[in-house]
């Protein structure tokens, strides 16, 4: 975390609008891409990614340690995915929505690229959650093994060895597609 965020939150914390508004246009993407790549639900993503923000704008002033801001983020945002799936709006996942390329590419090559990312989705679809989780973490918002342990409430040990585990399934599920030997 640099000296800006860590001001920004310190100033959020005592009601600063603007501050916070400082941090969520810093998170909201990567809170709702991760958000997205679970539920697979491009509004539900959304609605989470708000109801998160809102939680921690509200639970700010608790905020032990300023440092800890991304953690706790993602902490609230875990728990409003938790808490939609326990709810009568828990939803099954839907597949990502095809998007519209700007220039179009070889057909083969596009072919291959729309096959490749379908059969990561359908690969990681597959993915025991807890794994999945922790796996979107490490890929998506490149945050080290630590603060993915404390976004999932387990060891360090444990996220390690999820990333660990999910990154062995999906290269044995997508060996056919790589061209890579099973193992």
């Amino acid at each position: 975390m640099d000296e800006q965020e860590r001001q920004w939150v310190r100033l959020a914390r005592h009601g600063d609008r603007g501050a916070f508004t400082s941090l969520v246009e810093r998170y909201w993407d990567r809170l709702q891409r991760w958000l997205f790549a679970l539920t697979g639900q491009q509004h539900l993503a959304e609605d989470m990614t708000q109801e998160a923000f809102v939680k921690a704008w509200s639970s700010l002033p608790t905020l032990a340690n300023d440092a800890t801001f991304r953690v706790w983020l993602f902490r609230i945002a875990k728990n409003c995915l938790l808490d939609s799936q326990r709810g009568p709006k828990a939803r099954n996942g839907q597949p990502l929505p095809e998007e519209v390329h700007g220039r179009e590419t070889a057909p083969l090559i596009n072919l291959l690229e729309v096959e490749g990312q379908q059969m990561l989705q359908s690969a990681l679809e597959r993915l025991s959650k807890p794994y999945r989780v922790a796996y979107l973490l490490w890929t998506q918002e490149d945050l080290p093994y630590a603060e993915i342990a404390e976004i999932l409430g387990v060891s360090e040990e444990t996220a390690r060895w999820r990333v660990c585990k999910a990154r062995q399934y999906l290269m044995k599920e997508l060996s056919a597609y790589l061209d890579c030997p099973r193992s």
